[in-house]
């Protein structure tokens, strides 16, 4: 009895240090999309004053090289003091299942948001997708493919969850695994181990169709909503250039989008949380999903 008391105290404490504290906002922890992995779950953060509004979603996927990271390290928490409900996605880790089982969790997690959308008082009309690192780059694919209807991207026949997103923000992840090699900043993505390695089964060397179907570069196309680009130009890890390709592939197709350099900035960090970093993201999402209150 004393090792079962244990082992729930013990759970208890894991559960909490896996959401976020987040003044004026409830939250809705560990809610289950699949029962493969324990991963397989998301937190909701809701506003505890909504009065009555429908309410704008964040949906937030973490980094960490897709075999790593917890869904309590968010770069947008401060989005609750405007009104946002957050939620914060788990997926599965490369070292268990190779990709696109990271993108098919992603997918199945907002199948189930939207779903459930009315009973938690989100607006489906106000989705917008974010990450940071891996979670960049899976945020990133998830709406760049959404029109391409890649039915191996998703658990669920398509049909089933039409799901649309008012805008893309991506924090300095990887959007072209094609083109993403070398050494040259220190990461040796070409490594039988690297992280990307291990996402695609191989190295991307050894597997370029592979990689050109993981990146969302490849799925660009002129219907697809606004993106946001932040990354710093001291990258040790997802170096600059892939950004700028991104970019400059959907600036070609007529997507809009922005992409903000900021200098002296690595992966991650202090910069891209602080007043300046913070004002860009609040402006894009102002532009792209402005108060509807209802």
């Amino acid at each position: 009895m004393r090792r079962i008391i244990l082992l729930v105290l013990i759970c208890s404490r894991v559960a909490a240090q896996d959401t976020l504290s987040i003044p004026g906002m409830r939250v809705m922890a560990d809610i289950r999309y699949g029962s493969a992995d324990v991963k397989q779950s998301f937190d909701l953060y809701l506003p505890e004053k909504a009065a009555g509004r429908r309410l704008p979603l964040m949906i937030w996927i973490h980094g960490g090289g897709w075999r790593m990271g917890r869904k309590n390290e968010m770069e947008v928490a401060y989005l609750a003091a405007r009104g946002w409900a957050i939620a914060s996605v788990d997926y599965r880790f490369s070292r268990d299942s190779v990709f696109p089982a990271q993108v098919r969790d992603c997918n199945a997690a907002i199948r189930m948001i939207w779903k459930n959308a009315g009973k938690w008082g989100l607006d489906t009309g106000r989705f917008v997708l974010a990450g940071a690192s891996a979670g960049g780059h899976l945020a990133s694919l998830i709406a760049m493919s959404r029109n391409n209807r890649i039915q191996d991207f998703d658990a669920w026949p398509l049909a089933d969850h039409p799901v649309s997103f008012r805008g893309v923000i991506n924090f300095y992840g990887p959007a072209d695994l094609y083109a993403f090699h070398g050494d040259e900043t220190g990461y040796k993505v070409d490594s039988p181990t690297s992280s990307v390695s291990l996402l695609l089964g191989g190295p991307a060397l050894k597997r370029p169709e592979w990689a050109k179907y993981a990146s969302p570069t490849t799925y660009v196309d002129a219907g697809d909503p606004p993106v946001l680009i932040l990354h710093g130009d001291r990258d040790p890890i997802v170096p600059l250039y892939l950004d700028e390709l991104f970019y400059g592939v959907l600036r070609q197709a007529g997507v809009r989008s922005e992409l903000v350099v900021l200098p002296g900035a690595g992966h991650g960090g202090p910069a891209f949380s602080d007043d300046s970093s913070r004002q860009k993201v609040i402006s894009f999402l102002d532009s792209v999903s402005p108060n509807q209150s209802r």
